[in-house]
């Protein structure tokens, strides 16, 4: 990827009356309120790259006041004085030239333009819509996902050796074609009607290794990411079963039949919707919808993957599962990435998952009344009140992001476990409880495996006949009995491998990792009553700036020494 998503512009286009987000090529992940103009910023971006393909009546059409599928913000009064466009700014990554790319009424500065063209198709954006659509079958209705295919998939599918979009394209031409345009009768017609439908077939037949493929991927993409813990196994298949067809009879032009179906341990099941919870559903369809972005991956300098909502149907758990899949899978490495999400929890999660004070993103709150502003996490607000010198508000601010951390480790350390049944969200714990919690969490596997080998490879006696309570006493040894002296060596021989083990896993990087993490939760027990207790705030005995300033550094630091020891869990 060559250029980068830099700064974009939004005037008088749906919810935004004057917009700016200067991005300068890093990442984005938005929370805010719905109504607040996330779908907005989803939608601007959509429009600007599908521009590169439409003439230019069908983008100004958009943006005429006059026009009555124009998208102008309801609430601006002279849309003529105030004309709606999108201005989006691309940055070279090597020359760092900045290049602006406008689409208005009068304005199409994408049309045709082959960065633009292949950034629309390199580029995926993926709505809870998709998912909605996935699931939104009744018991009686049969599985078919053709219409959602045709909208959301069809447009970047490529046959083997084909051109991008070409699919689409001769879709869109077949629905528009008529299947006797010269009213022939008789033979020739009858002749007409067979070549029609011969064309149908044909372009279904070219689709078919397509879905194949798509089906085949989504099935790796499940096995990777979602099916541990599956009690039953599951095995998914997208396959056309009935091909695109003229009814002469109706008159109607019939899309293919793309079915969408299931097994569980090689049993069949009528019914997907019905068999699946909404969780497992969603599961799936991101299982198809990802692979269909990897089978059909195209070349482009520039790609953006923009998420507008996609996880409302997950649970916090598979969400993070889905964040991590984004921030870890070599297939999304070259894209941009914008997260738009409604859900605090979950943008709160994401941004720790990130890292706080990671160069390659930005973090915002879009909102009515302020639009977008940065975000500031609880220990960022808790410094600002440290600077205003107000103390008891900066602890309080410190507790919550002290108890917020603490939550999300003992969650991920009961997911790596294998112990999701026990997160319960909804039961209260105090932070005294999260700590202790915490740390019986991080124990050093190893100190219990050292005690145990050492009780079960030598007995009290054996200890005592060696060691006095200074040294060890060669003197003692020299005077047992040669059968009593042997069984001794044999012991600590048998224990001397174990021994060393326990030793070294001890003093591996993991354990330091951990036994950081208990130090650090330590030190938090120290000031919790001090600084993170709001009660202690009226009490006579002054805070200081200095035990506060201390207390945002154990606190920074046990962030990082928790993140660090989740990974060796």
């Amino acid at each position: 990827m060559k250029s980068r998503l830099h700064k974009v512009e939004i005037k008088n286009f749906k919810a935004f009356r004057d917009f700016t987000l200067n991005l300068e090529g890093r990442h984005l992940l938005v929370y805010g309120d719905n109504g607040a103009g996330k779908s907005s910023l989803y939608w601007a971006l959509y429009t600007f790259l599908q521009s590169a393909h439409k003439p230019k009546n069908s983008i100004a059409k958009y943006f005429d006041p006059a026009d009555t599928q124009n998208l102008l913000n309801i609430h601006e009064k002279d849309p003529v004085a105030y004309p709606g466009e999108i201005t989006v700014t691309l940055r070279d990554i090597a020359t760092k030239i900045d290049t602006p790319y406008r689409i208005s009424q009068v304005v199409h500065d994408t049309h045709e333009n082959p960065v633009i063209v292949k950034g629309d198709l390199a580029s995926d954006f993926i709505t809870y819509r998709f998912f909605f659509g996935f699931s939104d079958f009744k018991n009686s209705d049969d599985f078919n996902i053709w219409p959602l295919f045709e909208r959301e998939i069809l447009p970047f599918c490529v046959t083997t050796g084909g051109a991008a979009g070409e699919l689409k394209e001769r879709w869109n031409a077949l629905k528009k074609a008529s299947p006797n345009p010269n009213q022939y009768r008789g033979r020739a017609g009858a002749k007409a009607y067979r070549d029609f439908n011969d064309r149908l077939t044909s372009y279904t037949n070219s689709l078919k290794p397509v879905v194949s493929d798509i089906s085949a991927a989504a099935q790796v993409f499940y096995d990777t990411h979602f099916a541990q813990g599956d009690s039953t196994k599951v095995t998914l298949k997208l396959a056309i079963t009935r091909d695109a067809y003229y009814s002469q009879e109706y008159e109607v032009k019939m899309p293919p039949v793309l079915r969408f179906g299931i097994q569980a341990n090689g049993i069949e099941v009528k019914k997907p919707q019905s068999f699946m919870n909404e969780a497992k559903m969603t599961q799936l369809a991101l299982s198809v919808r990802f692979a269909s972005s990897l089978v059909n991956l195209h070349d482009s300098d520039l790609k953006l993957l923009v998420l507008d909502d996609l996880l409302v149907s997950l649970d916090m758990s598979n969400r993070m599962k889905v964040v991590e899949i984004l921030l870890t899978d070599a297939a999304f490495t070259n894209y941009q990435k914008i997260i738009l999400t409604h859900d605090l929890g979950f943008f709160q999660e994401f941004r720790r998952m990130i890292g706080t004070d990671s160069p390659s993103w930005s973090f915002y709150r879009l909102s009515n009344s302020k639009g977008l502003t940065s975000f500031k996490s609880e220990i960022e607000t808790a410094l600002e009140f440290l600077e205003q010198d107000q103390i008891a508000e900066c602890g309080n601010r410190l507790r919550k992001c002290v108890e917020a951390n603490l939550t999300t480790f003992l969650d991920q350390a009961k997911q790596k476990k294998g112990l999701d049944h026990l997160i319960d969200r909804e039961a209260f714990a105090s932070l005294h409880q999260k700590l202790n919690e915490a740390t019986a969490q991080l124990s050093l596997d190893s100190y219990h495996q050292f005690a145990e080998l050492l009780q079960s490879k030598l007995s009290q006696q054996h200890l005592g006949e060696l060691v006095s309570p200074d040294e060890i006493d060669i003197s003692k040894f020299n005077a047992l009995p040669k059968d009593k002296k042997g069984a001794v060596i044999a012991k600590l021989y048998a224990a001397r491998r174990d021994l060393q083990q326990c030793i070294i896993n001890l003093l591996s990087d993991a354990s330091r990792k951990r036994q950081t993490a208990i130090r650090l939760l330590g030190e938090v027990r120290r000031i919790k009553d001090r600084i993170l207790n709001p009660a202690s705030h009226a009490g006579a005995t002054p805070l200081y700036t200095k035990e506060a300033e201390d207390a945002v550094k154990v606190i920074r630091a046990l962030d990082t020494a928790l993140t660090a020891a989740l990974a060796t869990l």
